[in-house]
């Protein structure tokens, strides 16, 4: 038999040379002390770095369906004033069309009515009927979560108070699963033709609607230097 010899030496030194370019966003664009501090970021979409951030202001609901419900209508045109309460509200059918209605205290609210409108302790909202009647024990959850104080892409148009910039992203973030952790500039001197905007923005609207301590500056531009003209608000 014949045996096949393989050589193994030792390995050699490589010499290499490596060159790296350092070449920043350029979102900061100025020597003001940058102020940064942890939030919690809500939202649909992934968020880059330099978005520029409102602070929600407003309540978000919850909808469960009964598990056994026999009726197959629905609960919709819920409206969350600022009496309601942070918990769960409890509706549970008497009848095809009548609901006892339960705050998360446990206090008993006006019974609510299939096919109209509901309003109490700052709670809205409409049970439609659907092909198959309601029976007693059909039951909704409405869970009241209290959205204030996260964070969220700045839309001008919004009336959650998240209309007013107040912040700018530090990093990318993805909420579109859920509320996430995240970290925020709220001080500091930032290039407009870096941070990112909602579309309902023009760069001299939010410029102007930014807060004391955060500043956006047009003076320079957020592609590679000397290869773009920067804009100028």
């Amino acid at each position: 038999m014949t045996l096949i010899t393989s050589t193994v030496g030792d390995n050699p030194q490589q010499p290499a040379v490596y060159s790296e370019i350092y070449n920043p966003d350029q979102l900061i664009a100025g020597n003001l002390k940058v102020v940064s501090q942890p939030i919690i970021l809500s939202g649909s979409v992934a968020l880059p770095r330099g978005s520029v951030l409102g602070r929600a202001s407003s309540y978000s609901d919850i909808v469960t369906i009964g598990a056994t419900n026999v009726g197959n209508g629905t609960i919709g045109s819920i409206t969350l004033g600022t009496a309601v309460l942070v918990g769960t509200y409890t509706l549970t059918a008497k009848s095809a069309t009548d609901w006892s209605v339960t705050d998360p205290e446990g206090t008993v609210l006006a019974d609510a009515t299939t096919g109209t409108a509901y309003s109490q302790e700052g709670l809205g909202f409409t049970i439609t009927a659907g092909g198959t009647a309601f029976s007693a024990a059909d039951s909704f959850d409405v869970q009241v979560v209290n959205a204030i104080g996260t964070l969220k892409l700045s839309v001008k148009t919004a009336s959650d108070g998240s209309q007013n910039p107040v912040a700018i992203l530090a990093d990318y973030a993805d909420p579109s699963a859920g509320n996430v952790p995240a970290g925020a500039y709220f001080m500091g001197e930032f290039n407009i033709n870096a941070v990112s905007y909602d579309s309902s923005w023009t760069p001299e609207l939010i410029a102007t609607a930014i807060p004391n301590g955060l500043f956006l500056k047009g003076a320079v531009t957020a592609a590679d230097p000397g290869t773009a003209t920067p804009a100028v608000i």
